[in-house]
């Protein structure tokens, strides 16, 4: 978009609501200068496009206490007590045993991680958050819900299009008709039967008991809840919409259920030991601990049991769960089998096995005899080795593949967008790939799988590595594996996805899942999962495994007999052998735990390899002497004398503590010959020890791994180092070791800001697997700053950064897993569940952040100010500003302060102390002071260092935290509650809960967030949405814990940074968006009824210029009829309704701001806003607490402003009624005039553009008159239209009919005529459709408008250049994107597709028939029920004849659009009623008519006797004389002058009410009727006190005047024809010009019309004849000297207006400016041919003068102009020092004193030559004289108005003053000799 149009959009956007600014801004009284004058004690309206201040909220209710108010909203005035509550929520414990170590002696990261992962949840609840949007979203599902048992409506037009066609054909019986009666079927009198009768139907009953009856009847059996009949609200818009995080669990993937039922070979001798595991081959990975299983029979297993041993039931276990996060086609179950060690090669061992077949059992019977005895024999004597023996795989892809998927269940389309985080993330994981897609574990048919192949063993070939091999190779189709000749076996397997919760589970550490019914029966195990890529996800329990996995061992020169080689794993405590632990997970059907295991045993190989995993529990408190103890045993595999079973080779170890951490990873070992000696476990085997002899000459010949999965220990040297210098402050125990340095105390300081720093550098996975530690003792850095050496290290900055930046960190590495609003969902679960403010007793001060009575340590903070004014929560009593310290001067206003604070974020900090050393947490932040005296001394309020830090934080920092404004803003909120809930000040007055330097810091921090949203929304959109939600979010928090007025000044203050940068904008929707984004989110909260202060009354608290209207309003709102004023506020958005009901006022202010016609073409911003209303309806309809009718009625009365701004938007409406012409609208448009042309524009069109006295083109008139043409369409789409009119429907059905009474009862005829309009549209909106319509309608319909509207738009794009952007634009914006849900159709319109299904089933649509025809029954009686309000308005107000035929016509419209039978039933009721009110009136004489109406031409308007020639037209159109009219009448007459005097009120015209009621009064007084007389009078009082309390006039809008001329032969008879234009006060020139220009382009073309700029006369020779040219000026009324004593009020000095004047500058060389002595002005007289104001808003000009001033008169006039300004700002009451010191200025200011100087030294420094100048001169003169001395009264104004901080200024201003008077003197002490020459010659003689 161009820049001058962005310009322009930018002003439209921002710009005052038009009927807003008429009623606030006016053109003042007075000749020339025309001076703004402000009324004393009057309150100034506010503009729309300004946020007003809003009343004092805690104030407000200490003023108003709920148990005053009368009504059902008593309880729902303040919050309930209960609002905010701390709870605590047990932690979820998934195993019986809470499986965390014994209390004993922890060391600390145990404790600390003990801690951590066993206390209980710590939640901030709003208790009745649950109510709001947030929680409870408006949803289609909700909306169905709520659909349930509906009645079903009859509709004639069903149940004929139900008839069999033949049977149309002919005339029905009475059983064929669908009524049973021939009303509604072709005429067959004698086989129907009579109606039933309507009792009473002929009795008189009095108009009020009838009208009651029909009330009554219509509200039975009503809906209660009209939007509940609506769709649901748009989800797309849903901002709001959040979801409470996930409890931190611990993480599964997808969960696989594996079951080993049964193992058979040909032949069974001897015990055979399974271990499954699973393998990702892309990866390379082993991805599951080890499963060991035993499936040998009890015979067998015999073999090898001990006497009197049984295993544990643990080691039993046949069946496992593994779990796979990221499924792949690459996975493989690998099964290996083994045996007890046996002499010989496996080859040897194998055969067997390989021959014999179960067939041949008899035949090869001594050969298992003898096989089963040496079997025996090996197992009695080796029966604790084992051999490696065989091996299969199962390729997991085959199975899923095979078993094929499970049969999706439809509620999976639901449960995918309502899964926990983990789900979705699985979900997301599942679908990586179409291959995975396939692969998913989650859901497949069990198979049970019988593996009939396994392959031997290979000694050499027993590597990971190798097995990847023949993994891979498995998949080839020529398998290399498959020509070798297989181990025959039957294993069944069962494979199935695992169920939600199993029975009988142990967790890997071996406790019992829950569900454990009984612990005897076989359990199944959870098999740990090493994930093949790394899972971020936090610890939430206690773990401490290691795993050790030998790898290979090379003994190839190791001297003696070494072959048969085991290794022996022992975890040691000390040296001592008894010191072994038993942590070693036992395998299967031994004991749970055991000392020591054997790695399996390669016969004949010195240099094996293995592939054992050992499973440890590692001690809760390691030491320097836990160490892994390795030893090498040649195992004796034929008995021999006197030789040992085993005999040690080898020795090696691994302490398990490295400089503090644990050791873990890959390691190559030398191994020692001998036994170690002592004291080795302290040093690692790398060291050479002396005397000792090593394998290799100390080389590394042993390879082994050391894998930890533990929640205690990082294996980050960052996360170590920072969680190590941590404890050791704890601790205090100096020196200290770290690594390979010594710290002390002294050098510990430096050290832990390294660490903090430092963790920048650890690794993502740990970083999140700890973030809870982290960050809690981050948190404990910042509001407990350490003590070291007995001084206070203030690492407040320090810890900060480190958050914000290790925040980031985390959001940059999950990117792809975050939630709504860019939330991290693992930091969001840490925030609402883990955290909690740092354990400290509370404060003992009396105050919050007051320090406690003896404190001797005060931390190194910020300066900060203790005093905090009541006025407005940012100025400041010290000259250090909180929240920036770069304030030095307490600023003049609160919204100056917010501009300095906000300002000042850019200026140069270089020398400022936050880029110091010594500020908060830099490196010298250290205050030298005594120790303290307790701890409690140390604490700081962690919320308000958070808020501290932020405020000030700069750079890099300050860019982290905004990116995760979210994080630190729910951070700051949640310590804000839990403060709140730890010092017992929830039940405080809000107001006392933090001391004011917080409420500054909270302040500056959301001004500044404010800006950062405003500046950079077009470079960071996803940044700055993300941003601004996430402010929303923080204030509507704060709205439940702080001062409430407060969070709405804060909204305020971001409404004024946005508006601020909305004139300069690129692209203004977008920054509008945001804003009604923000506000969706804050008006979401809970209480938001309660929050807009609900009363009956708008009675905001005394302010210092009271308004009527607010100083009046403390009672009920219609108490008495003098309150009929504050009636019509409460339907406006007027500055008392806005300041009191704040949020409803924004929501409302948005609205009718996004529907000025000046704001077309932004589609997605009418639909967000139109969405937000929409959906705090529906909240309102949903929500219980509001049930009750009287408690939705006071709801309602919060959106009666709605009513105005949807009436004032009715243009832009779209019209549903173009499916109706034939029956018409109420629209009408001004008649001819009688003076068009055929050939030109018409006088009526012309007068259309030149603003027509009617408010609007649409309204109805106010009398009958002939249906015209529909109104074109308006801007908005017909979905937006509707929901909008749905929502006026639900403000009419639930506002209380008293209240919506008065209003009407106020209303001009004009505007009811405009509400019958809008109710004529309603019905056509809500019209059903029918049952076949519903059926018609497919998908197809639905995409074939999509296609239009596309091709619409690519038509758009293709041409023209501006509507390009706004397209794109808008589809960029649009949540939907090109899909934005604009009806192209207008056939469509009423349909929304709820789903994406093609085709519906017959039960859906026959459900959307009755919800829609419940929908249009419940609009159409909503619209009968408002029809009933107005009539017996228009009755009381007896101006009935005016209206009723437009009520009429609505209801007559109402039975024509396809009712249902309930409502015509109520309909014909209320027509009844209609028509026997208005019968029969009695029609009187005009006997007094005659000379009344002459007394009413006098006093009223010059013009009347013109204006009177239209009677006949208006009056009675349709009748042949006037005379025989029905207005021709008393009554008429009456009704057309209390009209009259309603039009005048409305139009401000007090004065003329008064000439109007002067001939009522007589006729009322004839009639005796004194009720009316009272009520008369009682106007015309407040007509008087209106005319007396606007005596300055500004208040009351008459009108700015243009002069507008045609040129050209295009314009017909109005070429060179000059008129007077009547505009809205505050029109600019440039808005009449753009409005005239556009119309006749659209006439002539775009090329055709020129503006011309100057108001020099047109020389018509020099324009081009082709061409229309206009020329527009700014003209002012004039006075004659004579008429100015006669118009002394400001309504005389604008009515009756003929005569203008316009001035126009030019030189003699014809330039517009020149010189001072060549400046000439023309002064251009205008008399029109009537006086304004006029029927008509152009007047044309019948005459005109011209007259010329000379230089020296124009510098006469342009000095007694400064010199009235001055005279005006020095005697202004009350005074204004801003504006004297203003003209002050531009009179002596330095800059401007040129001016006035200049003037007085080029016509007063020589005596003019020519003496017609004499007097001019003398004049100018005397000007000046008169000039200075107004200065000096205003200067000595000034003096006496100034504060001390102005005296210097005021000096200067003297100084000026003095030099300008200097220079005057010798101009102004000149005289002219001639001019005081006496006029006769004095005599010399006595």
């Amino acid at each position: 978009m161009a820049a001058p149009e962005r310009r322009a959009f930018a002003q439209r956007i921002n710009r005052t609501v038009a009927a807003e600014v008429r009623k606030q801004v006016s053109r003042e009284h007075g000749g020339s200068p025309q001076l703004s004058k402000k009324r004393s004690g009057s309150q100034q309206l506010v503009p729309l496009t300004e946020v007003v201040e809003p009343v004092d909220f805690e104030e407000y209710l200490a003023a108003h206490p709920p148990e005053l108010e009368p009504g059902p909203l008593r309880d729902l005035i303040e919050f309930p007590a209960d609002d905010v509550e701390v709870v605590r929520e047990p932690r979820e414990c998934r195993t019986l045993e809470p499986g965390v170590p014994d209390e004993g002696k922890l060391d600390a990261r145990v404790r600390d991680a003990v801690q951590v992962y066993s206390e209980d949840w710590l939640v901030v609840r709003r208790k009745y958050q649950r109510l709001s949007t947030m929680y409870s979203p408006n949803t289609a599902e909700r909306q169905r819900q709520r659909q349930r048992g509906l009645p079903r409506q009859v509709f004639e037009l069903d149940e004929a299009a139900e008839e069999p066609e033949e049977l149309k054909r002919r005339s029905p019986s009475l059983d064929d008709t669908p009524r049973g009666s021939w009303a509604s079927s072709v005429f067959d009198l004698k086989n129907s039967v009579a109606d039933p009768l309507l009792p009473a139907l002929l009795e008189h009953t009095a108009m009020e008991e009838l009208d009651r009856c029909n009330e009554e009847l219509r509200k039975e059996n009503r809906h209660p809840e009209l939007l509940a009949l609506f769709p649901a609200p748009d989800e797309d818009e849903a901002v709001e919409r959040c979801s409470l995080p996930e409890v931190p669990r611990e993480h599964f993937g997808q969960r696989i259920l594996v079951k080993c039922l049964s193992l058979k070979f040909e032949i069974e001798i001897e015990p055979i030991f399974g271990t499954l595991a699973l393998y990702d081959i892309k990866e390379k990975k082993k991805i599951s601990e080890n499963f060991y299983f035993d499936l040998n029979s009890d015979q067998v297993k015999g073999l090898l049991r001990a006497p009197g041993g049984h295993p544990a039931i643990s080691t039993l276990a046949r069946s496992a769960i593994f779990s796979i996060t990221h499924p792949s086609p690459d996975i493989f179950l690998v099964i290996k089998l083994e045996k007890v060690l046996q002499q010989g090669d496996i080859g040897d061992c194998c055969e067997p096995y390989m021959v014999m077949k179960e067939t041949d059992a008899a035949k090869n019977k001594e050969k298992l005899e003898k096989l089963r005895g040496a079997a025996e024999q090996f197992c009695s004597r080796l029966g604790r080795y084992r051999m490696p023996f065989a091996w299969t795989a199962i390729h997991l892809l085959n199975i899923v593949s095979t078993a094929g998927s499970l049969e999706r269940d439809p509620a999976d389309a639901e449960s995918e967008r309502r899964g926990t985080w983990n789900e979705r993330k699985r979900r997301t994981l599942e679908r990586m790939s179409a291959g995975e897609e396939v692969c998913s574990f989650a859901s497949f048919r069990p198979a049970t799988l019988t593996v009939t192949n396994f392959f031997k063993q290979e000694g050499d070939r027993l590597s990971a590595e190798d097995l990847y091999k023949f993994l891979a190779d498995m998949r080839r189709p020529s398998s290399l594996l498959r020509r070798l000749r297989p181990i025959t076996a039957q294993l069944k397997v069962d494979i199935s996805p695992a169920p939600e919760s199993p029975h009988y589970c142990l967790s890997p550490e071996l406790l019992r899942v829950k569900p454990y019914p009984d612990p005897r029966v076989r359990p199944t195990k959870e098999i740990l999962e090493f994930p093949a890529q790394e899972v971020y996800v936090p610890h939430t329990t206690y773990r401490n495994l290691l795993y050790v996995y030998p790898q290979s061992l090379n003994f190839s020169s190791r001297q003696g007999s070494v072959r048969n080689i085991a290794v022996k794993v022992q975890f040691m405590a000390g040296e001592d052998p008894s010191q072994a632990l038993p942590v070693i997970f036992g395998k299967s059907s031994c004991s749970e735990f055991t000392k020591d295991a054997y790695t399996a045993v390669v016969y004949h190989n010195r240099c094996p390899e293995f592939y054992e995993e050992f499973k440890l529990r590692l001690p809760p408190a390691l030491t320097d002497n836990h160490h892994l103890l390795f030893t090498f045993y040649h195992v004796s595999c034929q008995p021999k004398q006197n030789a040992p079973l085993e005999t040690p080779v080898g020795y090696t170890w691994v302490p398990l503590l490295q400089h503090g951490r644990l050791r873990t990873g890959l390691l190559c070992l030398p191994v020692s010959v001998e036994k170690p000696p002592p004291s080795y476990s302290v040093l690692t085997p790398d060291v050479q020890l002396p005397g000792m002899k090593w394998v290799d000459n100390h080389k590394g010949v042993f390879h082994v791994e050391l894998r930890a999965v533990s929640s205690v220990h990082t294996q980050d040297p960052a996360l170590d180092k920072f969680f190590t210098l941590g404890h050791v402050l704890e601790e205090s125990h100096f020196p200290v070791r770290l690594r390979d340095a010594v710290l002390t105390e002294s050098s510990v300081e430096g050290e832990l800001r390294a660490s903090v720093a430092g963790l920048r550098g650890a690794g993502l996975g740990p970083l999140l697997a700890h973030c809870h530690q982290v960050l809690d003792k981050l948190l404990l850095l910042i509001a407990r700053p350490p003590i070291i050496g007995g001084q206070i290290v203030n690492l407040g900055r320090t810890a900060f950064e480190a958050m914000a930046v290790m925040v980031n960190q985390i959001h940059q590495g999950l990117e792809a897993s975050q939630g709504q609003h860019g939330h991290n969902p693992l930091l969001a679960a840490y925030i609402h569940f883990a955290f909690r403010l740092p354990a400290e007793p509370p404060p003992t001060g009396d105050e919050a952040g007051t320090p406690p009575q003896g404190a001797a340590i005060q931390c190194a903070t910020l300066s900060r100010a203790t005093g905090r004014p009541a006025s407005l929560n940012l100025s400041r009593s010290k000259s250090i500003s909180n929240s920036n310290p770069d304030l030095a001067t307490t600023p003049g206003s609160p919204d100056d302060e917010v501009q300095q604070i906000l300002g000042s974020k850019g200026i140069d900090r270089s020398h400022s102390w936050v880029n110091s050393a010594y500020a908060p947490g830099g490196p010298r932040a250290v205050l030298r002071r005594n120790p303290p005296s307790s701890s409690a001394d140390l604490k700081q309020l962690l919320h308000e260092e958070l808020a501290l830090q932020w405020v000030v934080s700069t750079g890099a920092v300050r860019e982290a935290v905004i990116r995760q404004a979210w994080f630190f803003f729910r951070l700051l909120g949640k310590s804000l509650a839990l403060h709140l809930h730890q010092a017992q000040k929830l039940e405080v007055p809000r107001r006392l809960r933090f001391p004011s330097r917080f409420v500054d810091d909270i302040a500056a921090l959301v001004g500044t967030v404010s800006i950062e949203i405003a500046s950079r929304y077009q470079k960071d959109v996803e940044l700055v949405e993300h941003l601004n939600s996430s402010l929303a979010f923080f204030l509507n928090d704060l709205l439940s814990l702080m001062d409430r007025g407060f969070v709405f000044s804060l909204v305020r203050l971001y409404y004024k940074q946005i508006g601020s940068r909305l004139p300069s904008a690129q692209n203004p929707p977008a920054l509008v968006a945001l804003r009604v984004d923000f506000l969706r989110i804050v008006c979401s909260h809970e209480h938001y009824v309660s929050l807009n202060l609900p009363w009956h009354s708008l009675s905001p608290p005394a302010s210092p210029s009271p308004s009527v209207s607010s100083a009046t309003s403390q009672g009920s709102a219609f108490s008495s009829p003098a309150q009929d004023q504050r009636v019509a506020g409460m339907f406006e958005l007027s500055g008392p309704y806005r300041r009191q009901h704040f949020l409803a006022g924004l929501v409302l202010t948005e609205l009718a701001l996004i529907l000025e016609p000046d704001a077309e073409g932004v589609f997605f911003l009418h639909k967000k806003v139109i969405s937000a209303l929409h959906n705090l309806l529906c909240s309102h309809d949903a929500d219980t607490r509001y049930a009750a009718p009287p408690v939705r009625a006071h709801v309602a009365q919060l959106y009666l402003p709605l009513l105005s701004v949807v009436l004032d938007a009715l243009p832009q409406l779209y019209d549903f009624t173009e499916n109706h012409s034939p029956r018409g609208r109420l629209v009408t448009v001004p008649g001819d005039e009688g003076d068009s042309d055929s050939g030109t524009i018409s006088q009526s069109v012309a007068m259309a553009i030149a603003g027509s006295p009617l408010p609007h083109a649409h309204r109805a008139s106010p009398f009958p008159l002939p249906a015209a043409a529909p109104r074109p369409a308006g801007t908005l789409s017909a979905e937006a239209s509707r929901t909008l009119l749905a929502c006026l429907l639900w403000v009419l059905k639930n506002g209380d009919a008293g209240v919506l009474h008065s209003w009407c009862a106020e209303l001009p005829p004009l505007h009811l005529g405009r509400l019958l309009d809008l109710l004529y549209l309603c019905v056509a909106c809500f019209e059903y459709k029918g049952r076949k319509a519903f059926e018609r309608i497919s998908s197809l319909a639905f995409k074939k408008s999509l296609d239009m509207k596309a091709r619409l738009e690519e038509a758009i794009l293709g041409t023209v250049g501006a509507r390009q952007e706004m397209v794109r634009r808008s589809r960029e914006r649009s949540p939907l994107g090109g899909q934005e849900s604009v009806r192209w159709r207008k056939n469509l319109a009423h349909w929304r597709p709820n789903s994406d299904k093609v085709d519906k089933s017959r039960e859906e649509v026959e459900q959307e028939v009755l919800v829609e025809g419940n929908l249009a029954t419940e609009a159409s009686l909503v619209v009968l029920d408002t029809l009933e309000i107005i009539v017996q308005t228009v009755l009381l107000a007896e101006a009935k004849e005016s209206v009723l035929d437009g009520v009429l016509r609505v209801l007559l419209h109402s039975m024509a659009c396809t009712p249902s039978a309930l409502f015509l039933q109520h309909c014909f009721a209320s027509q009844r009623a209609l028509v026997s009110k208005v019968s029969g009136a009695p029609q009187r004489g005009l006997t007094r008519a005659a000379p009344l109406t002459a007394r009413l031409r006098q006093g009223v308007s010059s013009n009347v006797l013109e204006e009177s020639a239209v009677s006949d037209d208006v009056l009675a159109p349709d009748e042949e004389g006037i005379c025989s009219g029905k207005f021709f009448t008393e009554l008429g007459l009456v009704g057309l002058l209390e009209q009259a005097a309603a039009a005048f009120t409305l139009g401000g015209l007090y004065e003329a009410v008064n000439e109007v009621y002067k001939i009522l009064i007589p006729i009322y007084e004839a009639n005796r009727e004194f009720k009316k007389l009272a009520a008369l009078h009682g106007k015309l009082q407040d007509a008087f006190g209106k005319i007396s309390s606007q005596s300055a006039g500004w208040e009351r809008m008459f009108g700015t005047y243009f002069r507008v001329g045609f040129y050209g032969s295009k314009f017909g008879d109005l070429d060179e024809q000059e008129f007077v234009y009547k505009e809205p006060s505050i029109t600019k020139l440039a808005e009449i010009s753009h409005r005239l220009e556009e119309f006749y382009a659209e006439r002539f073309g775009d090329d055709l019309v020129e503006i011309i700029k100057d108001s020099n006369p047109v020389d018509k020779a020099k324009l081009d004849p082709n061409k229309a040219y206009i020329q527009l000026t700014y003209v002012e009324p004039f006075f004659d000297t004579y008429e100015l004593k006669e118009r002394v009020t400001y309504f005389e000095k604008n009515y009756g207006l003929r005569s203008f004047l316009f001035c126009t500058p030019f030189t003699r060389d014809g330039r517009a400016h020149g010189d001072l002595h060549e400046q000439h002005k023309r002064k251009t007289l205008l008399t029109t041919s009537h006086a304004f104001p006029y029927i008509r808003t152009r007047l044309p000009v019948v005459h005109k003068e011209e007259i010329i001033l000379t230089p020296i008169e124009v510098a006469i006039e342009d000095m007694q102009k400064k010199t009235q300004e001055l005279a005006f700002a020095t005697h202004q009451d009350p005074a204004d020092a801003k504006m004297l010191q203003m003209v002050l200025q531009g009179c002596v200011g330095t800059t401007v004193n040129q001016g006035p100087l200049e003037v007085a030294q080029v016509f007063l420094a020589e005596i003019p030559d020519d003496p017609r100048l004499y007097r001019h001169h003398n004049k100018l003169r005397l000007c000046f004289r008169d000039f200075t001395k107004r200065c000096e009264d205003a200067l000595r104004k000034n003096k006496a108005l100034i504060g001390p901080d102005q005296r210097e200024y005021h000096r200067e201003l003297e100084r000026n003053y003095l030099r300008l008077r200097e220079s005057l003197h010798p101009l102004l002490s000149r005289r002219i000799p001639q001019l005081y020459a006496p006029l006769v010659p004095r005599s010399t003689h006595r």
